[in-house]
C-alpha cells in the first residue's frame, strides 16, 4: 500500500526556491520552517508564524519570501524595528517596492515621520500598483500630519480620493477623517 502524501502548505516552486537560497545542507530545514510558517499563519497564530519565520531566516537568510513574511508578521505584531529591517532586506533582495508604505508607516509609528516621508518620496506612481500608491499616499499624509502639516496632508488625501475607487476610496476617506 502506498503512503498517503499530504499536500504542501506552500507551492513546490516556492519551496524549491527557499531550499535553494538556504545555507548548504539546510534546504530541507528551510522548507520545513516555511511550511510551519504558512500553517501557523493560516491558523491565525501570528506569534507562532513569526517564530517559524525566524527559524526559516536562520537557515535561508537570502530568501526574499522568508524576509518578506517575517517583515509582515513583525509589523502585524507591532515589532516595528524588525518589520523595517526585514522589509528593507526583502526590497533589497527582490527590487520590489510594494511594501514601502508599510515600512513608512513603521517609521512613522516609531516617531520618525521625516524618514517615512523620505522613503515614500522615492515611490513613483507608474512603478507600483494603484493599491500600493494609495497606501503610500495614506502613509505620506499621516507623516505630514505628524510634522504639523495637516493642511498638506488633507490636500494630498483629497487628490488620492479622486483617483481611488471602491475600498481604496473608503480607506482614503477614513484616513482623512482620522487626521
Amino acid at each position: 500500500m502506498l503512503a498517503r502524501v499530504t499536500p504542501s502548505a506552500i507551492p513546490r516552486r516556492l519551496a524549491d526556491a527557499i531550499a535553494h537560497s538556504a545555507r548548504p545542507g539546510k534546504g530541507d530545514e528551510a522548507r520545513k520552517a516555511a511550511e510551519q510558517l504558512v500553517q501557523a499563519r493560516d491558523a491565525g497564530d501570528a506569534s507562532k508564524a513569526r517564530k517559524a519565520a525566524i527559524k526559516a531566516k536562520l537557515v535561508a537568510p537570502r530568501s526574499a519570501w522568508v524576509r518578506e513574511q517575517l517583515g509582515l508578521l513583525a509589523f502585524e505584531l507591532d515589532e516595528l524595528h524588525e518589520a523595517v529591517q526585514e522589509l528593507l532586506t526583502y526590497r533589497r533582495l527582490s527590487g520590489d517596492h510594494r511594501h514601502d508604505p508599510i515600512i513608512a508607516e513603521s517609521y512613522r509609528r516609531q516617531g520618525k515621520p521625516a524618514r517615512a516621508l523620505d522613503l515614500i518620496g522615492e515611490i513613483r506612481r507608474e512603478d507600483v500598483p494603484r493599491r500600493v500608491w494609495i497606501d503610500a499616499q495614506i502613509a505620506r499624509a499621516r507623516a505630514l500630519a505628524d510634522t504639523q502639516r495637516t493642511d498638506a496632508a488633507l490636500i494630498l488625501l483629497k487628490e488620492a480620493a479622486r483617483d481611488a475607487t471602491g475600498t481604496d476610496r473608503v480607506r482614503v476617506l477614513e484616513a482623512m477623517r482620522d487626521l
